[in-house]
């Protein structure tokens, strides 16, 4: 008889252990979260306040803290290529959210595309991926699985148009004029959801919104620093100087533009992700699907008023209710089981540097002025020297002519000498940077790295400053980024899944890791041009 009941036991052991230790099924769906400008501490400041998306990721996720954009401009194009390409922006062309083009000799926009129409509207861009030559995490997908969807959604056309791959199924963005549109580049029409949203949206009526806290007073200045700070910016009711709140949309202002920069468009944009899932039947086939979500009001507001603003605050516990409405509506959609979530963001960012300074630290504004005249000193040295057109200069960024260069006996370092001369007089330009130089650097330093991985041997200029740590061009209110510094590069990165334990990974990741590790979770091929490496989960 004991010995029944102990062969009853062990068979009932091992079946509960088989239950539990086989593993769960590969998910239906994997959402990808992209928070522009996210700094981690903007998690782990609010950690107790937090009752909704972001605490659900907290709770279910694997945390690596110690995640790196590992290129040097840390700007929205190259960071969103960064995550969904896994490639380093650089050697991809992806050289900034814009720059000069040698070869069209004009400015160009990172997804600017002048083949393409607009699809969903009368105004806006036609933005797509056209530009570049390569692939991305959902074109790896597509060719493993081809009936398997690509959403790529985002307030920034940047931001749609890199997260989804070369060609996602839809990419769908903000055209600042009330409506979410695409490009013919990708579709001939916006499905019908998609349609239907925008004729709902209406986002002129929110004309009349005030921002209000959500939480009490008293919390925010537990939290984050005294409501009017020298620094912010004032966009809303300017006869005085007053960035506090309440905030509202000034009445100078178009709404729908200026819809935006409030908490609410992200709401939006996760009520447009809904329609999607249901729309599409993601998650639904027997094949994953792919969605990215990109919150880019987050950076408008962030620019104004800092990280360490009430502002922001709010914002980000507005975003943390926002995310647990729509992760409710995944559960009872898909089942959360189905689904594995990610969490990043396209860079960090600089504190204002006005409380740097309060807080024992340095940073400060770049003089305009100063840069002015010293690009003007530049100018006027090199021609009198050297003669004319011998570069094309954009802000402090040199490209140089190097059949002219090579006609006049010319060396880059001759160029390099008088600029360098200059431009490190400015207070907040710590150097000056010869391209070649970096590329044929030994060098294992993290920002001779970064610089690496952002430098196309053709389309970057020959000659470009790096600003001091705790410096930004942006003058004299709000704040930026786009330095190779940690405070620029550091981003929170978090896998989740409803059986994941909550989890914190301090080794050092990269990412462009992001890309392959979902690849590899999904049972998707990585290619060899791939510069990350799949993380085990």
């Amino acid at each position: 008889m004991i010995r029944k009941y102990l062969g009853l036991f062990c068979t009932a052991a091992f079946v509960s252990f088989f239950c539990t230790a086989s593993p769960p099924a590969t998910p239906k769906l994997v959402i990808t979260l992209v928070v522009d400008q996210m700094r981690p501490d903007l998690l782990t400041r609010f950690d107790n306040l937090y009752t909704g998306g972001f605490r659900w990721l907290m709770d279910h996720g694997i945390w690596f803290t110690n995640t790196h954009h590992e290129h040097s401009y840390t700007a929205t194009g190259p960071g969103h290529t960064a995550i969904g390409f896994g490639q380093y922006p650089g050697k991809i062309g992806m050289l900034g959210n814009s720059w000069y083009d040698r070869n069209l000799k004009k400015n160009v926009n990172c997804v600017e595309d002048p083949n393409a129409k607009v699809v969903g509207s009368t105004e806006g861009k036609a933005r797509s991926f056209a530009r570049y030559n390569t692939f991305g995490l959902g074109d790896w997908l597509k060719t493993e699985y081809p009936s398997s969807k690509v959403i790529s959604i985002g307030g920034k056309d940047r931001a749609a148009c890199l997260l989804g791959g070369k060609q996602p199924n839809l990419p769908l963005y903000y055209n600042r004029a009330g409506k979410f549109i695409s490009s013919d580049h990708y579709v001939d029409e916006l499905p019908d959801w998609a349609t239907l949203f925008n004729q709902n949206l209406k986002a002129g009526s929110y004309k009349d919104s005030v921002w209000v806290k959500s939480l009490s007073d008293n919390l925010y200045l537990e939290y984050a620093r005294e409501d009017h700070y020298l620094g912010e910016v004032d966009g809303y009711l300017m006869d005085e100087y007053s960035p506090v709140f309440p905030i509202g949309i000034d009445a100078s202002v178009d709404p729908t533009a200026a819809f935006m920069g409030f908490p609410w468009f992200e709401r939006e944009v996760l009520n447009l992700a809904k329609e999607a899932i249901n729309g599409e039947a993601l998650g639904k086939g027997d094949h994953p699907d792919l969605l990215f979500i990109g919150f880019s009001a987050m950076d408008w507001m962030i620019h104004d008023y800092g990280p360490h603003s009430q502002e922001v605050m709010d914002a980000c516990i507005k975003l943390d209710r926002y995310m647990g409405n729509f992760m409710e509506f995944v559960d009872k959609t898909l089942g959360l089981e189905n689904v594995m979530f990610v969490l990043t963001a396209d860079h960090g960012g600089l504190p204002l540097p006005e409380y740097l300074v309060e807080k024992g630290g340095s940073g400060g504004r770049i003089n305009q002025k100063h840069l002015a005249e010293a690009i003007e000193w530049i100018d006027e040295e090199c021609e009198e020297r050297f003669g004319k057109k011998l570069y094309h200069r954009e802000g402090a960024n040199y490209f140089l002519d190097h059949e002219r260069l090579k006609k006049a006996n010319l060396r880059p370092d001759h160029i390099y000498e008088i600029v360098k001369k200059y431009l490190t007089n400015v207070v907040g330009v710590e150097r000056v940077v010869i391209k070649d130089d970096i590329l044929k650097s030994k060098d294992k330093d993290k920002i001779t790295l970064r610089l690496k991985n952002m430098i196309h041997i053709e389309k970057t200029p020959e000659i470009f400053p790096i600003v001091t740590p705790g410096f930004l061009y942006r003058d004299p209110y709000g704040t930026s980024h786009g330095s190779p510094y940690d405070y620029d590069t550091h981003v929170p990165l978090i896998f989740a899944r409803s059986h994941f334990k909550s989890q914190e990974d301090t080794s050092p990741r990269a990412t462009v890791d992001i890309a392959p590790t979902i690849a590899k979770y999904l049972d998707v091929n990585v290619p060899e041009y791939c510069d990350g490496s799949p993380i085990d989960l």
